[in-house]
């Protein structure tokens, strides 16, 4: 799956150790510390990037929900490309956050609050929001069979 990850800079060495448990794992995550180039203007790539991924996860920290922040612009991208976050944004809560900082958006679908280590339960919500959104193969030939079938 094509993943885009939207944090604080606060929590950068958490990103990228998720990251690099997601690429282990065959994901093509999108970091803007890894993707961007420097000295190159990055909102057009930010918002492609959202607007190309399958899953939006967004690290919760006071950091990242506070006014003006830029992880809110990128929240406010995905809200644009799904209307309701389930099966597609997945916010996990990093740092202890009041609730009511949280954008709605957010808390529409089930916040993830890692009792242990936050990236192994992350990657482990990653996979099951990725198995939930896939028909097995056999289903897709089974269909365009009767497609070809029928006319």
């Amino acid at each position: 799956m094509d993943i885009f990850v939207s944090y604080s800079s606060k929590y950068r060495e958490l990103c990228e150790r998720l990251q690099l448990a997601l690429d282990a794992e065959g994901h093509r995550c999108f970091v803007d510390r890894t993707e961007l180039e420097p000295g190159q203007p990055f909102d057009a790539e930010l918002r492609e990037a959202i607007n190309e991924c399958d899953v939006f996860i967004f690290l919760v920290s006071p950091e990242s929900v506070a006014t003006g922040s830029y992880a809110l612009a990128e929240l406010n991208l995905a809200q644009q490309r799904w209307r309701h976050p389930r099966g597609r944004v997945l916010p996990v809560v990093v740092a202890a956050t009041p609730m009511p900082s949280i954008p709605p958006y957010l808390k529409a679908v089930t916040l993830l609050q890692p009792k242990g280590e936050i990236v192994a339960e992350t990657l482990a919500a990653v996979t099951r929001m990725g198995s939930r959104g896939r028909r097995p193969l056999w289903l897709t030939l089974a269909a365009l069979a009767v497609v070809a079938v029928i006319g």
